[in-house]
């Protein structure tokens, strides 16, 4: 018998609180954890399957030497020593929760930490999140005559493994939201010749401290995030970095003699990479950027959830299981990592569950979700796997402020859009320095920019906003003049 739970007809029914199982407790986990778990309609438990919180923004001591750990290890980490985030924090920071005042505008690896942990103590979360807890299993209840306790259905049976006890726990929730994240399993693409070379491969995911390749010549195949972060970190001990990819134009400009940027090797041999025009160089060691692939192993064949290197379906609007909508994934998106669209996937879901938002058919849900990809395919030159759930640019912006109208909350101030133009301008300018620069936001609309941060004294030009602040509203009339904007 067929099961369309998406029938339009989600409205919420009060005979008992509706059990939320989130799985994962990072970013997305907590933001879940913080918005369920303040409505007394619901009762809200998250799994994390290590013994703290913060998912991928963990930089444990000691994991410099354990590499490749398995994701309940103590010692597991996706991250490296000296990394920075892609954007400032103010676009890092989730709803009703800023960073702490001072420090760097982009932040490193234990000040994201501590931040997530003290919004975990500022909302109470804590009681709710059972660490040191993997989830086994996860299956749709497809009984007849079942009846969820949300109009969406289907119910859910979860099933847990304390990592300590070993004791295995069965429970039913009545909607799932599916938290651990995009860094699952490292892509190896094949590489034209790679099998030939002797020499150290290994996957960004592993790459943790640059002392490592003193000396070395290291080649980076990539053209992401990572591969521009890594080759930046690896200038501080590498005799030379080269930086393969497939993206045209330079990110360095040549401004480091160290770092030599070129198209995809043509081939490889036992110690040296044959680049594009023929030339060939010794190489120490290879360093992989080349992403991630999805990967849920705890969902049973049942949830009828398919996944790839990029893409998740069958995702409504990026987020919401076509045929069975009480199951979300937040946070899939890409090309658009603010945190406040998070908060809206968050926020849209519940009001789902609420009655508030009403749902498609599951057949329109599925139509839409195929024609928008077949659109993306359309669009582009390159791979699909790359682009099933990119949110670039406006198309970003248009996401968050439909999922607001049809939840009925604001999606997102005015100034974060502003600072999240000026942010992302700079990440494509090229200059390898642009996280030096300083972002201060100064009013519900209004926000300073400082291109290079080495050059400001900080104490005393904060000292110089507060004094503004008070005398003058319009602070952006006194300050901008000599600032870069």
């Amino acid at each position: 018998m067929a099961h369309n739970f998406a029938n339009g007809e989600n409205a919420y029914r009060p005979h008992r609180r509706v059990r939320v199982a989130i799985i994962g407790a990072g970013y997305a986990g907590l933001c879940s954890l913080q918005h369920f778990s303040r409505d007394v309609n619901y009762e809200a438990v998250a799994f994390e399957q290590a013994n703290r919180i913060g998912g991928v923004w963990n930089y444990p001591q000691g994991c410099e030497e354990r590499l490749d750990m398995d994701q309940a290890s103590p010692y597991f980490s996706r991250m490296y020593k000296n990394m920075r985030t892609l954007l400032p924090q103010d676009l890092m920071s989730l709803e009703g929760f800023p960073f702490p005042p001072g420090g760097q505008s982009y932040c490193d690896v234990e000040t994201v930490q501590q931040y997530l942990g003290s919004y975990a103590q500022h909302f109470g979360l804590s009681p709710f999140i059972k660490t040191g807890h993997r989830v086994s299993s996860i299956t749709p209840i497809l009984v007849d005559g079942e009846e969820p306790s949300v109009g969406i259905g289907p119910r859910w049976t979860v099933e847990s493994v304390d990592l300590q006890t070993k004791s295995k726990t069965e429970e039913i929730f009545d909607a799932v939201l599916v938290c651990t994240g995009k860094y699952h399993h490292p892509y190896i693409p094949e590489i034209s010749g790679l099998p030939e070379y002797k020499g150290t491969v290994l996957h960004s995911s592993v790459y943790r401290d640059p002392e490592r390749y003193r000396n070395k010549v290291v080649l980076i195949i990539g053209g992401g995030p990572s591969a521009v972060d890594i080759a930046t970190d690896l200038t501080r001990a590498a005799k030379n970095i080269i930086l393969a990819k497939k993206q045209p134009g330079l990110f360095f400009r040549n401004a480091n003699p160290k770092v030599l940027e070129t198209a995809m090797p043509k081939n490889f041999t036992a110690s040296e990479v044959i680049l594009h025009d023929g030339s060939s160089r010794h190489i120490d060691v290879i360093i992989l950027c080349t992403g991630y692939s999805f990967d849920f192993p705890f969902l049973s064949k049942e949830c009828r959830v398919q996944t790839s290197r990029g893409r998740v379906s069958p995702l409504y609007r990026h987020l919401i299981h076509c045929e069975y909508p009480s199951m979300a994934f937040p946070f899939l998106v890409t090309l658009v990592t603010i945190t406040p669209i998070l908060d809206c996937q968050i926020k849209f879901f519940k009001a789902v569950l609420d009655g508030k938002a009403l749902l498609p058919t599951a057949a329109e849900m599925l139509y839409c979700t195929k024609n928008d990809y077949h659109q993306r395919l359309a669009s582009i030159d390159s791979s699909p796997r790359h682009v099933a759930h990119g949110l670039p640019g406006e198309e970003g912006w248009n996401y968050m402020t439909e999922l607001g109208t049809e939840g009925e909350f604001p999606p997102y101030e005015p100034v974060i859009r502003q600072m999240a133009q000026v942010a992302f301008a700079a990440i494509q300018s090229g200059d390898p320095d642009y996280k030096k620069a300083y972002f201060q936001r100064t009013g519900q609309d209004t926000f300073v920019y400082v291109a290079n941060s080495d050059k400001l004294n900080r104490k005393q030009f904060e000292m110089q906003l507060l004094i503004a602040s008070q005398e003058d509203d319009a602070l952006e009339n006194k300050l901008f003049g000599s600032l870069h904007l």
